[in-house]
């Protein structure tokens, strides 16, 4: 019997290897660490991406805030021009209720009878005007109403009736401008007042004035 046909199995069951190249008490180190590895690059990849966001937030804060600021500032502006084109528009609505009767009175003077003698010639205020009603804390700038109704009061002596009347009758063409048609005769009375020992007769005549319209 040759020698090389005896096989003999002298390794202990512990010393018996494994058919695996790698044991597992290498594997698990190296998994171990490669799982670190892992975990460091994702939070740094999570943490760079953390402050970019914050970086962007910040900046549209701030570009926020400046667009903010703008915007007020253009609301400012808006309700300014907003005020002022309302003031133009009152001053416009003034400008076309302006009485012109320079020249009215000036025609006047030249019909007023020579037995008549003007003891006033007055234009009644017209009523008050409520620029601050209630509720309101910043005062209107200008009426509230369109339209504005005064009245034209002439008082004087006379001789007689007759030239008072005929003072009336001028009154009722060309003066358009300065009375209406609408007159009411507050008192035609005798006076104490006399001329060459004849007693005078004083009058008061109210006239309605054109109205006056706040309008364009």
């Amino acid at each position: 019997m040759k020698a090389s046909s005896f096989h003999l199995n002298l390794l202990k069951p512990s010393e018996t290897l494994s058919s695996s190249p790698v044991r597992l008490r290498i594997m698990l180190p190296v998994g171990a660490l490669l799982a670190c590895v892992g975990l460091l690059v994702w939070w740094g990849v999570l943490f760079t991406q953390i402050v970019l966001t914050k970086t962007q937030a910040h900046n549209i804060e701030e570009d926020l805030a400046a667009k903010n600021s703008a915007h007020a500032e253009a609301i400012q502006k808006r309700d300014l021009a907003r005020e002022l084109k309302l003031q133009l528009e009152q001053l416009e609505y003034y400008k076309s209720g302006v009485r012109s009767i320079g020249e009215p009175l000036a025609k006047f003077a030249e019909i007023v009878p020579l037995r008549v003698q003007l003891k006033e010639m007055s234009i009644t205020p017209p009523k008050p005007q409520v620029l601050l009603p209630p509720g309101l804390k910043v005062p209107l700038f200008g009426p509230t109403e369109n339209v504005e109704t005064q009245k034209l009061v002439i008082a004087g002596l006379t001789t007689k009736e007759t030239p008072v009347i005929s003072l009336m009758e001028s009154l009722e063409t060309g003066f358009e401008k300065l009375v209406t048609n609408e007159r009411k005769i507050n008192s035609f009375k005798q006076d104490n007042a006399e001329i060459d020992g004849r007693k005078l007769l004083s009058f008061e005549v109210e006239y309605t004035m054109p109205e006056r319209r706040f309008a364009k």
